[in-house]
This record gives C-alpha cells, structure tokens and sequence, in this order.
C-alpha cells in the first residue's frame, strides 16, 4: 500500500491535527468514496473550514495536495473494497441483527482474514523467520494488548515443542528486555499500527543491540518496520479506534503466528509429534492413561 503509514491510519491518529484538520479528518474517514467526487472547496464547504486548511492537511500526512490525496486515497479505498467483499471488519454486525446473521458475519470475517492475510505473505521471507527461529535458542517477543494475547498462544505451542518463548507481562520490563538484549537472542515485535511509542523505543533499542529483529505489523512502512530486519504484513482494513473489537488483526496476527510454528514444526516433524504426544499421554488431566482415546500415534 505503498511506503508510509496509511493515509486512513494518519487521519484516524490525528497526530499534531488542529481542530479544523481534525474536522476534516472525521468527514473524510465518515464519507468514504464520496470525497473522491469533491472538489477541494466542496470539502471545504461540508467541513466549514478552507482550502488553505485542506492543503495543509494533505502536507501533513505526506502528500504535495489535495489531487494526490484523491490518488492515493482512491487507491486505499480500492484495495479495501478489492479485499472486503462482504463484511466490514470494524464493524461486523449492527444493533438490529440477528444472532444467526452475527455468527455468519463474524466467521466470514475470520475467513476473509485468513485469505487476505495469506496473500500478503512473502514466503521467502517466511522460509527465512523459520530458518531464525530453528538457529536462535533465545526468543524474545515484543507486544501490548491483543498481539501480547497472540503472543501467548504462540508462546503455549512452542512449549509442546521444547522451544522458550520469553514474553514481559509487566508495565516497562518489555523496555528492559530490551535493553538487555544482544545479537545472539531473536526479537519478534507485534504491533498492527506499527506506531505505538513503547514498541518503537524498543525496536531502536534491539537495532543498536543487533539483535535481529522480526516486526509482524499492518502493511505500510510505519516506524516499527524501519527498524525490522525481516516484516511480515497482516491487512490494514480494520481501524485503530474506531470499530466493535480487533476481530481482524487479532485473527490475521494468530494465522501468521500459526504458520511460524507450522513452518517450525514441520522442521523436525516425527519427533515433534511424538513428543507432543508423550507430553500430553502424561501430564493432560483429560486422558487418563487407560482411555480408549489414548491411542498411540502411528
């Protein structure tokens, strides 16, 4: 989607925006498609601000005016609606709908997801994170909120397999992992917007460590990314703030997670499948040794 943040992403931020460009940014994320048909005084217009104000937005998020915001807009929106085909990932359902029709909106999003996701793998990048992660003993991952969640449940398969994965819970020990990092760990940060300050600081920490460092973010070269030595990208539909939960990025950012493992797993395939299995033959409370289910893996 190019090589900066999202002009959807810029506007939904609003970093150093007035008020009148704040306006603007509203009217523009709330119309869509129908800005595309405005004049830059038509804008100016429904908005009760300026041209002289539109301008300096569009130079604000990086663009020379307003017919290169139209370009570049337009071009965000095709590739959403390209990718979208039926849900709205921010918001999936409405007030009125049925409990079947939410069930058939939220697994379809997932699907869609999935797919887009899939085709923004660049799987010789891929074969190359596998490659890091059967050299490096050491794994560290990097995340807040929903990707930490993600995080965790890579870090669960990878127990099965004999590999630590180490993960900060705590407010500010992330910074400090960081900082006592070095070239022989492997750091895997997850940020969707690529833009949260406490993941960006530590990303500049692991460069000057150089510890390689793989970033799992939204497409576009947002801070985060500059700092990555391997990327891989989930989709960009879904909005930062404003949408009912991450049903998207969450399900994008644990397909990725999912294919590392896989990619991983199938390195030394036999034995970790026997392994698994011994494990939970021994330790799951579920399966009693004696259990019909306990059948041996063949």
């Amino acid at each position: 989607m190019g090589d900066k943040m999202s002009i959807m992403t810029q506007l939904e931020f609003e970093l150093g925006f007035s008020d009148s460009e704040k306006e603007i940014s509203k009217y523009i994320l709330n119309h869509g498609d129908e800005v595309l048909k405005m004049s830059i005084k038509e804008l100016a217009k429904e908005t009760f601000t300026s041209p002289a104000t539109i301008v300096r937005l569009c130079k604000k998020i990086g663009l020379d005016g307003y017919n290169e915001f139209k370009i570049k807009y337009s071009a965000e929106l095709q590739y959403d609606y390209n990718h979208s085909r039926h849900i709205d990932v921010n918001f999936p359902f409405t007030k009125d709908e049925s409990l079947h029709s939410i069930c058939h909106n939220v697994a379809t999003l997932s699907q869609e997801s999935i797919y887009d996701t899939m085709q923004l793998i660049d799987f010789e990048t891929l074969e190359k994170i596998i490659d890091l992660l059967e050299k490096y003993q050491d794994i560290d991952i990097y995340g807040s909120g929903n990707s930490l969640l993600a995080a965790m449940l890579f870090e669960h398969k990878m127990m099965r397999i004999q590999r630590t994965v180490n993960i900060k819970h705590l407010n500010g020990e992330q910074a400090f992992m960081s900082y006592n990092s070095n070239p022989n760990r492997l750091a895997i940060i997850i940020s969707y917007s690529g833009e949260t300050q406490e993941l960006v600081k530590i990303a500049e920490i692991l460069k000057e460590k150089k510890t390689t460092t793989v970033v799992i973010t939204s497409i576009g070269d947002n801070n985060i990314s500059r700092y990555a030595d391997y990327v891989l990208h989930t989709g960009s539909r879904e909005k930062i703030f404003k949408k009912i939960a991450p049903f998207a990025s969450f399900t994008s950012i644990d397909y990725i997670l999912n294919i590392i493992f896989a990619g991983l797993f199938q390195r030394n395939y036999h034995e970790n499948v026997l392994n698994k299995i011994s494990y939970d033959k021994k330790n799951d409370a579920r399966h009693p040794i004696m259990s019909p289910i306990n059948e041996e893996y063949d």
